[in-house]
């Protein structure tokens, strides 16, 4: 008669209810395979911490843990045993496989607080657990992120992460204004993930949230109308099949299941889906569309294109300011979308910039490690220049209008960043025995007392240090060869609000004339 271990070993890893419907195949009474499987030999593993429907549990043989075999099998038993945990699998496959840990609440897609269901930090903790998930911290942008740990399944670099951030922002902020533009949602109510209050709606979390008073979507109450709500999730990483499509229909039947939850309608955002995916969301009645379709094939490239930038900035945009600005000027047209361009693009073009009037070899994002405290740090702008005056490391810290760069940012930067990297070149055969300039630069002023504290830290005789704010980078941008450096630079980043709205003023009274 078959044992345990002999099932196990045929089928692969899995739950004590399909391993007693194997042995009943073989001719073994429910009872008896029941009796074989609790008396099972210290070979046979039980997954820890994770329960199924009937108080079944996974097993596996010692020796097939963490193969590819394993977490196929489990992710199986997710999907038709473990909703909760497939959902969150299938969304952070679709992600990437890496995603950070302040927003991974709207990747699982599971209500916060509700009996019976698992609450996203209980299904990441069980997941980390079990070695599906790990937790990592990255020094250079003070983020942790939630990956994958079996190299079988594979992540994006952080550096992809951040770039699709910036391009979901994009489409985010210029879903917002459209709401807002057409009334489709509350004007001052709406959120948008990473901006104050978190987008939940019926304890859910969503990339953006608002109330609606569109009248398919109120319902009457005893204290008047009861207004819907609108939801949207974007995922611009690849075209969604239609496991993130079943994940994302799953996240809206959970919030939708409550009898006193209003109708929510639910918008599903990416650069494409497969046909059997857009076929699955049309049947579920979920909005699934495209960045095309929504801003034009001109503005879905530009998007393409801007990840592409944030991803490779120091092989693309230091040969290509005309690409960068074609990328600045396209996105720009969205409404809400400058303030996140500004940040994400000021190293690039400062790296082009720089690279234009000094020459030598750019290098932009990288990453660096001090093997002495494990410690990392990132430089926005590294330009190995061709004159004898040593490399140039630029810090760049843009802002939106009426900021400026404030003394906990100079400190940070003059008192950690500056010795640290300093430190990390010295042991570095490209960079050892050069003396290297440190300098800050932003498209705003510095603080009077940020810029006090610099110009009385003392110096070093070891490496140069200097700062630069709007002004003096204007002058700097004056030198450059490139118009488009120049007209990205004067367009983005010098072009004071008020100047904006009195040239568009302008242009508007000669239009009437």
């Amino acid at each position: 008669m078959p044992q345990v271990a002999d099932v196990l070993r045929r089928i692969g890893p899995a739950l004590t209810t399909e391993l007693i419907a194997e042995l009943a195949k073989d001719g073994v009474s429910l009872d008896a395979a029941r009796q074989r499987i609790a008396r099972a030999n210290d070979n046979i593993k039980r997954l820890a911490g994770l329960r199924f429907p009937h108080n079944a549990r996974f097993l596996y043989l010692e020796d097939q843990f963490g193969d590819k075999k394993n977490w196929q099998a489990l992710e199986r038993v997710f999907r038709d045993h473990g909703k909760s945990y497939w959902s969150a699998v299938a969304s952070l496959k679709a992600r990437g496989g890496i995603y950070p840990r302040r927003l991974i609440d709207g990747v699982c897609g599971s209500p916060a607080a509700r009996a019976r269901q698992l609450s996203p930090q209980r299904i990441i903790e069980r997941l980390t657990a079990i070695n599906l998930l790990e937790e990592i911290y990255d020094d250079a942008t003070s983020e942790t992120y939630v990956k994958f740990r079996p190299h079988q399944y594979g992540s994006d670099s952080v550096a992809q992460v951040r770039a699709r951030f910036v391009a979901e922002n994009v489409v985010l902020h210029g879903m917002k204004e459209w709401f807002r533009r057409i009334g489709f949602g509350s004007f001052n109510k709406i959120r948008v993930r990473g901006e104050g209050d978190a987008p939940v709606v019926s304890s859910v979390t969503w990339d953006l949230s608002a109330p609606s008073y569109a009248r398919p979507l109120v319902r009457p109450s005893t204290k008047g109308i009861k207004p819907g709500f609108i939801v949207c999730d974007v995922n611009l990483r690849d075209v969604l099949g239609e496991e993130a499509v079943g994940a994302f229909v799953r996240k809206h039947d959970l919030a939708s299941a409550p009898l006193n939850v209003a109708p929510i309608m639910p918008f599903l955002i990416a650069d494409g889906f497969t046909g059997k995916a857009f076929g699955l969301a049309r049947a579920r009645g979920i909005l699934a569309t495209t960045t095309s379709h929504l801003f034009g094939e001109d503005i879905a490239k530009a998007l393409r294109d801007l990840i592409t930038l944030l991803t490779d900035t120091g092989a693309t945009a230091s040969v290509n300011p005309d690409h960068v600005e074609r990328v600045l000027n396209n996105l720009t047209r969205i409404e809400g979308a400058a303030n996140n361009l500004r940040g994400a693009l000021f190293e690039i073009i400062v790296g082009s910039l720089v690279k234009d009037v000094e020459g030598g070899f750019l290098r932009s994002g990288e990453k660096w490690r001090d093997y002495e405290t494990g410690r990392t740090a990132e430089t926005d702008v590294l330009l190995d220049r061709p004159s004898d005056t040593g490399p140039l490391v630029i810090e760049c810290k843009a802002k939106i209008p009426g900021a400026r760069v404030n003394l906990d940012e100079a400190r940070k930067w003059r008192h950690d960043r500056v010795p640290l990297l300093h430190k990390i070149f010295k042991t570095d055969s490209r960079l050892s025995g050069k003396h290297v300039t440190f300098e800050l630069w932003t498209n705003g002023p510095i603080a009077a007392d940020a810029l006090e504290w610099l110009t009385n830290y003392p110096p070093s005789k070891d490496y140069s240090v200097n700062w630069r704010d709007g002004d003096a980078i204007k002058s700097y941008v004056d030198r450059a060869t490139s118009s488009a450096i120049r007209r990205a630079m004067s367009e983005h980043y010098f072009h004071h609000p008020l100047a904006k709205i009195a040239a568009q003023a302008a242009r508007d009274a000669g239009a009437r004339q």
